[in-house]
């Protein structure tokens, strides 16, 4: 297909150079004649959209979208100034910045101080964070999108695949993004939301810091695997200039859960900057204090003496509200028997006693029970595929996930049965990328993927046989059966 000619003007904006190519089509450099000021434009290529079958509705998405993202006013973002069509094609009008991206920065080998990169990787998220109040999504986070002005100031680009969370225009079960920063939820083409891009935040601070991405890999299907199932090794282990406190920062951000990472960029910010202090703070990096932290200690001094409660840092807790009088109330202390004495115990806690024993006991009969010889406890199922041929089925196993006639985000039907007891485990509109518990756990398993008018799948194994107690099944693809 020939490629696309460059206009004279799109819009007001009269066409000076073509800067590039992106992944969605070609940036231009402009003027906006009416006030001189020098605009960069992008475009999304009419082949691009048309190939997919949905060119309408891709137009549509890239204009609403970048609208949305113009709506952004925040000194580390590019404004975009205007979004409109013109003869099929779809374009914005954004500041033009004539400066190198983070992606040079690493790519010159030139190391920034621990200090340096936390600040960047701050920023980066209190940009993110004024984004995500509006409702906008990034989703290509990545240091190619970071630019880097001469004076070191860092600024948000491309938003131009960013998603609106109100929009319906931008479909789940696509891959978006690129492969090496995308977060788990993006592989599985779940929906997404601020912390997918805080998750890429994470991954850009790790190899800062490091030299090396976190998730690498040839092809998609090695990268997706790494993302899904592998936990890197942290930044303290590739470079020991890094504190273990940012380091912990960092891991936290790449949490394979959404869950599990920092929930808001302002969150995050604050742990960065946190993480380089001399004695940071716990609870600002998003970890709870160890119970060494939180315990309380008693202190003893003579059979007379009061307890008092100690922490490491603050008053003392208040005493909770009673009946006493306000002579009583600065007394109002707990009394410590003196030393040797033995405790009063009434016949109702000596019965307490023996109760818990005997359901201690029944306990651990049932544990016991339950833990002869291994048995499988859960099954975990990664990515779930639908293919529409044989052929698509074959690219999904060679990792093209975003080859045609295949849909990531298709429901299934799970059944999990026992070979011993013959019990089935079922789970309706399963669509992997889930650890599903069994209980009772059984022995050895037959796990079926079932879809009308596809072909069912089947895995099976033997927890006495493999040693393991969950089944880990990495892709399931499923195709339909001529009609």
């Amino acid at each position: 297909m020939p490629e696309q000619e460059m206009p004279k003007a799109l819009g007001r904006y009269e066409i000076v150079r073509e800067l590039g190519k992106g992944a969605m089509g070609v940036v231009y450099e402009g003027i906006d004649p009416i006030i001189g000021r020098r605009v960069a434009i992008k475009t999304a290529r009419r082949d691009v959209m048309e190939s997919s079958g949905r060119g309408e509705e891709l137009m549509k998405r890239f204009l609403r979208e970048a609208r949305a993202a113009g709506s952004l006013s925040h000194p580390n973002i590019i404004t975009i100034y205007d979004a409109d069509e013109q003869d099929g094609v779809a374009y914005m009008a954004m500041e033009y910045i004539e400066s190198g991206t983070l992606r040079d920065y690493i790519a010159r080998g030139q190391r920034l101080t621990c200090e340096e990169i936390a600040e960047i990787g701050a920023v980066i998220c209190e940009a993110l964070a004024s984004a995500h109040e509006k409702g906008i999504i990034h989703r290509d986070v990545k240091p190619a999108n970071i630019m880097t002005l001469p004076d070191g100031t860092i600024k948000m680009a491309d938003f131009g695949i960013a998603h609106v969370t109100d929009s319906d225009l931008t479909q789940e079960g696509s891959l978006i993004g690129t492969p090496h920063f995308m977060s788990p939820e993006q592989f599985m083409g779940q929906k997404v939301d601020g912390r997918s891009d805080l998750f890429s935040v994470g991954v850009i601070v790790y190899e800062m810091l490091t030299g090396e991405k976190p998730f690498t890999g040839e092809a998609l299907s090695t990268v997706m695997h790494h993302v899904l199932k592998v936990d890197p090794v942290g930044p303290k282990e590739l470079n020991y200039a890094c504190c273990d406190h940012l380091s912990k920062v960092v891991m936290k951000a790449m949490a394979k859960s959404p869950g599990q990472r920092y929930q808001t960029g302002a969150a995050m910010a604050a742990a960065l900057r946190e993480s380089i202090k001399e004695h940071p703070d716990p609870i600002v990096m998003g970890f709870a204090p160890s119970a060494s932290e939180t315990a309380g200690t008693v202190v003893l001094s003579d059979p007379e003496a009061t307890a008092t409660h100690v922490t490491a840092s603050g008053p003392p807790p208040q005493p909770e509200p009673s009946a006493l009088s306000a002579a009583d109330a600065s007394t109002a202390v707990m009394k410590c028997p003196p030393v040797g004495a033995a405790p009063k115990r009434s016949r109702l806690s000596l019965v307490l006693v023996g109760l818990a024993a005997v359901l201690a006991l029944l306990a651990g009969a049932l544990w016991l029970q339950s833990a002869s010889g291994p048995r499988i406890r859960k099954v975990d199922v990664g990515l779930i595929v639908l293919a529409e041929t044989a052929e698509a089925a074959d690219a999904a196993r060679k990792g093209d996930y975003e080859a045609a006639g295949l849909n990531t985000n298709g429901a299934v039907t799970m059944n999990v049965i026992d070979l011993d007891t013959g019990e089935v485990f079922t789970f309706k509109n399963f669509k992997g990328d889930t650890i599903k518990y069994l209980d009772p756990p059984p022995r050895s398993v037959r796990v079926e993927f079932i879809r009308e008018r596809y072909a069912m799948q089947i895995e099976t194994s033997d927890a006495a046989l493999t040693g393991k107690e969950d089944f880990v099944i990495d892709l399931v693809v499923l195709t339909k059966v001529p009609e």
